[in-house]
């Protein structure tokens, strides 16, 4: 493929510090050259993208998506949440682990991370479960689950409940260096509610959530 040069945009990237116009040649999938004059060369060699008025940013990475493979393919599958992911500028996703069956062990990981590398178009990391089947009782396999791979654990859409496995949970993830990234919801105080607690709420006679459910976890979790 021709290297491509992308002529005329306005190039954002923080890490780099850099915020300016400028044309930039990517070649062999890589960015070979920032031209800041503007005036780069032009030549039959080159594919050349006129994106003057637009921005020219690295690629974004999303860190919470629901590709719903294995299990819940008529939701969504990796082929085409990568796909619709790239359409949106995005080049890394973190697959969360609310599939069937759950990713809480290596090979479902390896499952994920193979049809990732035959269907999907962008990188595609995925997160663990913190505890087995998502189901709140015993812990995952932390390690197990680390040198597999994930970049995180999480069991995407329930909490976990019980305090002494969160807390155990969180000293392994210490270990490996990897996040814990929490449901924080006491359902106790959520149970049958339909949309946040206030004078709405009151108004339309629905149940309300307080604000307190969400609170109440994240504070335990920093302690």
């Amino acid at each position: 493929m021709k290297p491509l040069l992308i002529r005329g945009g306005h190039i954002l990237d923080p890490s780099q510090g850099i915020d300016l116009s400028c044309d930039i040649l990517i070649e062999n999938g890589r960015v070979a050259w920032l031209d800041k004059t503007g005036r780069a060369p032009l030549s039959e060699s080159l594919l050349v993208l006129n994106v003057r008025g637009m921005i020219v940013t690295p690629g974004f990475v999303d860190i919470h998506t629901h590709l719903r493979e294995p299990g819940f393919e008529e939701k969504e599958t990796i082929a085409t949440g990568t796909f619709a992911a790239a359409r949106g500028g995005f080049t890394t996703i973190c697959g969360m682990p609310n599939t069937n069956p759950p990713i809480d062990n290596r090979a479902v990981i390896d499952y994920v991370k193979g049809k990732a590398e035959k269907e999907g178009v962008i990188r595609v990391l995925p997160i663990g479960c913190v505890t087995k089947g998502r189901k709140g009782g015993e812990l995952a396999e932390i390690g197990e689950l680390a040198q597999a791979g994930v970049v995180g654990y999480s069991d995407d859409g329930e909490p976990v409940r019980d305090s002494n496995l969160m807390r155990h949970a969180l000293e392994y993830s210490r270990t490996f260096v990897l996040p814990i990234i929490d449901h924080c919801e006491d359902t106790s105080l959520t149970e049958g509610g339909a949309m946040n607690e206030g004078l709405v709420a009151t108004r339309l006679g629905l149940v309300g959530i307080p604000s307190q459910a969400e609170e109440i976890m994240v504070f335990r979790d920093i302690a």
